[in-house]
């Protein structure tokens, strides 16, 4: 076999980049993370919860729909949107699924992020089981406009 990865050096390089990229992925080095007391409060208010809200409930119908197609076959979740018959955008919301988190894991953003508070949020299956516990109240993680990630808790939408 010929090919460019097979020789030795070609091979050694690759993985020594690999090694190189594993190893500063997931290390935040930014300031605002070694003071705990120097970052800033995430977004809060009426305004924040109102978008976490209306994130909220889009993933929430987002993992209903999922898991409503794992179990229609045979426990294998879509590899996209467009697998399970769901439609990627809506007039306000762009969707998401990230198929290689087990379960797969669902995300929600505003098409035109300028002037909102929150960005995305996302969530599991977990939030199924969640609010059939709590009420139909369930914790989703959102975004803000800075890429600070804060926990928001969401009621689900009446009649579901």
């Amino acid at each position: 076999m010929n090919s460019r990865w097979s020789s030795g050096r070609t091979r050694a390089a690759g993985l020594s980049l690999l090694c190189v990229l594993a190893g500063a992925c997931g290390k935040d080095k930014s300031p605002a993370t070694a003071d705990p007391s120097s970052r800033h409060p995430p977004p809060s208010g009426d305004v924040a919860q109102e978008e976490a809200t209306l994130l909220g409930r889009d993933v929430f119908l987002l993992v209903d729909r999922l898991a409503g197609y794992a179990a229609a076959n045979q426990r294998q979740y879509p590899a996209s949107l467009r697998a399970a018959g769901i439609d990627s955008l809506t007039p306000e919301i762009a969707r998401q699924i990230d198929p290689r988190a087990t379960p797969p894991m669902a995300f929600a953003m505003f098409r035109k992020p300028l002037g909102h508070l929150l960005t995305s949020c996302r969530g599991s299956i977990d939030l199924l089981e969640e609010s059939a516990l709590n009420e139909g109240h369930f914790t989703v993680t959102c975004t803000d406009s800075e890429g600070r990630s804060s926990p928001y808790k969401v009621q689900r939408a009446s009649g579901r």
